[in-house]
């Protein structure tokens, strides 16, 4: 029997026993979980809303041992998350937590944060919040604070979270993201496209780029 466990949370393709295809994040079950129901016990994956069973499992391919985490579904770890976003960002911890506190308080708005590990260590994170500088606050929310670990930059890290948040903030109900970037390219490549220029509180105009999530008949 293949240990499932070890996929708990990571992008997964599996190949069932009927020759169905699934991919996607996937939750590991143990054999104890309550799912006697479909007349087994033993460990299994859900992807969606597919149960997958060990013994239906034909191939498994790992195609991403990072996990997204939502920070509000992850409340324990809020001191750590704090402190790795107020180095990255070199911002006052005080004010990462407040923002942090703020996140974990709100199932359904304003401000979220994300952060993405693997294994236990986080490689990568980023906040999505009002836009509160003048004189575009129409342009909300956006997306701030994006920053991954030198050590995993060009995997791939950046488009994955930038991916998950979209898909996310959309189940929230922000279906349209804001993002201040001078990397056109990148953005471009995961489905943002140019809104306009805007000027900072330096003066400096620069580019605002946006992305809309599409709707699930699409």
């Amino acid at each position: 029997m293949k240990n499932l466990s070890r996929y708990d949370n990571t992008t997964v393709r599996i190949l069932c026993a009927w020759g169905e295809v699934l991919t996607g994040a996937c939750e590991w079950n143990p054999p104890d979980y309550g799912l006697s129901v479909f007349g087994r016990e033993e460990e299994s994956l859900k992807i969606g809303e597919a149960v997958t069973f060990a013994s239906q499992i034909r191939e498994i391919e790992l195609l991403r041992e990072e996990v997204c985490v939502p920070v509000r579904d992850w409340p324990e770890a809020k001191e750590e998350i704090t402190l790795w976003f107020s180095e990255k960002g070199q911002l006052p911890p005080e004010l990462c937590r407040q923002s942090i506190r703020d996140c974990l308080g709100t199932e359904d708005g304003l401000p979220q944060w994300y952060v993405v590990t693997r294994g236990s260590r986080i490689i990568a994170g980023c906040g999505v919040l009002e836009n509160d500088a003048p004189p575009r606050r129409d342009l909300r929310p956006k997306v701030c604070g994006l920053y991954v670990e030198e050590a995993y930059r060009n995997r791939g890290v950046a488009g994955f979270l930038l991916r998950y948040v979209s898909e996310d903030m959309a189940t929230l109900g922000f279906r349209t993201l804001y993002l201040l970037s001078d990397r056109g390219g990148f953005l471009k490549k995961y489905g943002w496209e140019f809104a306009c220029m805007v000027r900072g509180g330096d003066g400096k105009l620069s580019p605002m780029y946006v992305h809309h999530a599409q709707q699930e008949n699409e």
